[in-house]
């Protein structure tokens, strides 16, 4: 299971990637074509919306797993070891509930603009559900990748909290 759910993650961690470099042509590509007095496409910043909002929920889950995420460690830098192992704990268990949480609003919202064909219209119409498909996968792969963190952890004290072995010593 966890292989396969790494290889979700580094698939959708790519497809981040591609459409961080469509970001980057396409802006360009506007910039060039405005600059030598060519009409610049309707479609970038449009598009380029869109691409942000995925390349965010594409990329969490990856980030999370390789523990690359934003942290603040003036408070947690100062506890124990055991504490730290405690308060990831509570992190994990936290982080999946909310994840979870968001992720049902997320799918339910997302089914409804679908269910009513909500359309976005700008320079391109584009049914809505197709931009916010992506929050309710994101946030599901996020809440599977804290859920994995949060048994990390619970295994691991629960190998440091759980009986000796008096052969071992």
């Amino acid at each position: 299971m966890d292989k396969w759910i790494q290889t979700v993650l580094n698939w959708m961690a790519a497809l981040a990637a591609i459409l961080l470099i469509f970001i980057v042509f396409s802006i360009s590509y506007s910039i060039l074509s405005r600059t030598i007095g060519l009409p610049s496409p309707v479609w970038v910043v449009q598009f380029n919306e869109y691409a942000l909002l995925w390349v965010t929920f594409l990329g969490t889950g990856w980030v999370l797993a390789r523990d690359k995420h934003v942290s603040i460690d003036l408070l947690t830098g100062r506890f124990s070891q055991k504490n730290k192992s405690y308060f990831r704990l509570f992190h994990g268990f936290l982080g999946t509930v909310i994840c979870l949480i968001l992720f049902w609003y997320g799918f339910w919202t997302t089914f409804g603009q679908f269910k009513r064909n909500v359309v976005d219209v700008q320079a391109i119409d584009v049914p809505k559900y197709l931009i916010l498909m992506v929050i309710p996968i994101g946030f599901f792969l996020l809440a599977i990748q804290f859920a994995r963190q949060f048994w990390g952890v619970l295994k691991t004290l629960g190998r440091a909290l759980g009986p000796k072995n008096p052969e071992q010593e």
